[in-house]
């Protein structure tokens, strides 16, 4: 069967790469970002591309053939289009069919059209598969064409897109270049559209309220919004949340249609960023007050901008910098990165929502943190006779015999590889690095062997 080419040893000694202070979840038997539904349903472990690998080397990371990854991710071409950062891809799959996988063509579809069975209609080539086969009008998508451009000109929703063109992913990332749309089916009757080359309005009125909504928006903002922004390239949900003084989650639930992890926000799109009866914090496009304010009832002075969602009894206090991880501020001050998400919520569980130059939370009132000052060379574990250097990490097993000390940005994978272990063992031996090795500190001594 097609995909299964992982040992149970190289199958965590693939395991999660992981730096000293991770930010993002690079690989695992969940993906992390947004999966294409195209995607095979057989799929059993997914890379989470941070945008730094090409697709042609990702498939030889695995031990999977780039033709491998092509069938297991349809909507990837062979010159690697569609491979989007924040998106997750299949590199291996179980059990699939034992079926020989259907050949990708290598020359150019061709350019007359073909007749969908049974309607009628004569579709024009190339299309996207999965398109519903009672459409009855096309669109052919060319270089940096967007979804809202295409619903405005069509009078469709995103809703109906999707669903007559599947392909393309629920939030409209899957879409590819000089191919060929649904934008009408059988029965359908698309809303009015500005007709030719005119100008569409510039603003309308949101029913209700009186306010004047700009215009394009995506599907899904509140209509109780009072205030505008529209995206750029590279726009993010947490800078644009923190440069108008509002939370990642009222942004997401102004704006439903990004979806819950912010994956499917359209650039050149007007979102809503007020609400009738809101009051935002202190801008971060605006320089904060250099003076501090107190926390009320605690008596300690709060250096500002902080990030929503710390305790109120802090007193001992972090600024990060770019590129700063939860794991490197917590080891830094003798905190763990529990805590460290405990004591500042916004960061998010899994600490991918901490913002940049903002103050952070890193001891509360009646908490000693660990010494952060040079431990001693080594001490002698009690009872095994075998001497332990420092500094290590909480909860290492007592029965360890080598050590190893994990340099600045070097990953678990490195080290469970030279050490001849799995991911299973490391993680047992060294329970403070957690199941997936996401907890491991750099400039510290683990265990690589026990008695």
């Amino acid at each position: 069967m097609y995909g299964l080419k992982f040992t149970a040893a190289s199958f965590a000694a693939l395991a999660l790469q992981v730096t000293a202070s991770p930010a993002v979840l690079r690989r695992g038997a969940n993906p992390a970002y947004f999966a294409d539904p195209a995607t095979t349903k057989y799929c059993s472990w997914w890379y989470d591309n941070d945008g730094n690998t090409d697709c042609k080397t990702v498939p030889g990371m695995f031990d999977a053939s780039f033709a491998d990854f092509l069938r297991w991710n349809p909507l990837v071409d062979a010159n690697c289009n569609n491979f989007n950062p924040s998106q997750s891809y299949c590199v291996e799959a179980f059990d699939e069919p034992t079926s020989p996988p259907v050949s990708v063509p290598t020359t150019k579809p061709p350019a007359s059209t073909t007749t969908q069975t049974g309607n009628g209609i004569t579709t024009p080539l190339p299309t996207q598969p999965v398109m519903v086969n009672n459409c009855n009008k096309f669109y052919k998508t060319v270089k940096d064409d967007s979804c809202a451009a295409i619903l405005k000109a069509n009078g469709i929703t995103i809703n109906q897109f999707f669903a007559w063109n599947s392909g393309v992913g629920a939030d409209c990332t899957g879409m590819w270049a000089d191919t060929y749309y649904c934008v009408g089916v059988i029965g359908s009757t698309p809303t009015a559209t500005p007709s030719g080359t005119t100008k569409a309005p510039a603003t309308t009125t949101s029913a209700g309220n009186g306010i004047t909504t700009p215009q394009p928006t995506q599907p899904g903002m509140i209509n109780s919004c009072n205030k505008f922004y529209k995206t750029v390239k590279d726009d993010s949900c947490a800078v644009i949340a923190k440069n108008f003084g509002i939370s990642v989650l009222q942004f997401t639930t102004w704006n439903s249609g990004v979806g819950s992890d912010c994956t499917g926000m359209w650039a050149d799109t007007y979102f809503c960023v007020g609400i009738l009866g809101f009051t935002p914090t202190p801008s971060a496009t605006t320089k904060p007050p250099a003076a501090t304010t107190t926390s009320a009832g605690n008596g300690i002075t709060t250096p500002l901008p902080t990030q929503p969602g710390m305790v109120g009894n802090c007193n001992r206090f972090y600024k990060t910098v770019k590129d700063d991880g939860c794991a490197a501020i917590a080891s830094k001050n003798g905190i763990s990165t529990a805590q460290f998400i405990s004591w500042n919520s916004g960061v998010g569980s899994d600490c991918t929502g901490m913002w940049a130059d903002t103050n952070y939370c890193i001891g509360i009132i009646g908490f000693t943190p660990t010494p952060t000052s040079k431990p001693p060379v080594s001490t002698t574990k009690p009872g095994n006779g075998v001497t332990t250097p420092l500094p290590t990490q909480d909860g290492m097993v007592t029965n360890c015999k080598t050590f190893h000390f994990v340099k600045k940005d070097e990953s678990c994978d490195s080290i469970i590889k030279a050490a001849g272990i799995t991911l299973a063992q490391f993680s047992k031996w060294n329970p403070a690095v957690g199941s997936t090795c996401t907890g491991m500190w750099a400039e510290t001594y683990c265990c690589i062997a026990i008695l």
